[in-house]
């Protein structure tokens, strides 16, 4: 089980500082650690839309409408929170949207509708697949780097490989859907409303 401390522990041995064993131990590093962690890991996060962190849910009518331009105001999900809107959908058409504070506004569906909501959200490191961690881990070093070590190279350096690491990451992560198949009906159509008999 892969924990925040894990993650950070591992980003201050990348950079030759002393490994944590929690947050709160006392040390230069916890302290840093513990102040920075949680931002990285939602900026993280909200880069791409990882399969391994996206939800979906079905969002709330309220029972206030917005006070302008708008017809309808939906909750969005508090457990798990919504980090970043992927798409928003009625029967599987996307739909307009904007979003204030924790509610959606939208026009022109209401309490006939279900509206599904697909987002990326805070999940737990569990999940973090080797590829993301890993990339998480080098952009950790990387400011750590910068507030513990005091090394500008250091975190020029780690911020490289993080950014190179989160492309890696993402190709990855894109990769993982059905694979598509040709439809070949149309040609084999097309052949033979030309064909020709002999």
């Amino acid at each position: 089980m892969t924990t925040k401390v894990d993650i950070c522990a591992r980003a201050l041995v990348m950079i030759g500082a002393q490994p944590i064993t929690s947050f709160s131990d006392g040390s230069t590093e916890a302290l840093v650690a513990s102040n920075i962690y949680e931002d990285f890991a939602e900026s993280s996060l909200t880069r791409h839309r990882w399969k391994f962190a996206t939800n979906q849910k079905k969002l709330s009518l309220l029972t206030a409408a917005p006070e302008g331009r708008y017809d309808y105001a939906y909750q969005l999900p508090a457990s798990p929170g919504v980090l970043q809107i992927s798409t928003v959908t009625v029967n599987d058409y996307v739909i307009p949207y904007t979003r204030y504070e924790d509610m959606l506004y939208i026009n022109s569906y209401g309490s006939n509708h279900d509206v599904i909501l697909d987002y990326i959200f805070r999940v737990d490191e569990d999940y973090f697949p080797p590829h993301f961690r890993l990339a998480l881990i080098y952009d950790l070093a990387s400011a750590f780097a910068g507030s513990i070590a005091r090394d500008t190279a250091m975190t020029r350096e780690f911020k490289t490989l993080s950014d190179r690491q989160f492309l890696i990451s993402k190709n990855i992560d894109s990769a993982e859907v059905t694979s598509k198949t040709l439809d070949t009906t149309r040609y084999i159509n097309l052949r033979n409303s030309t064909r020709t008999d002999v």
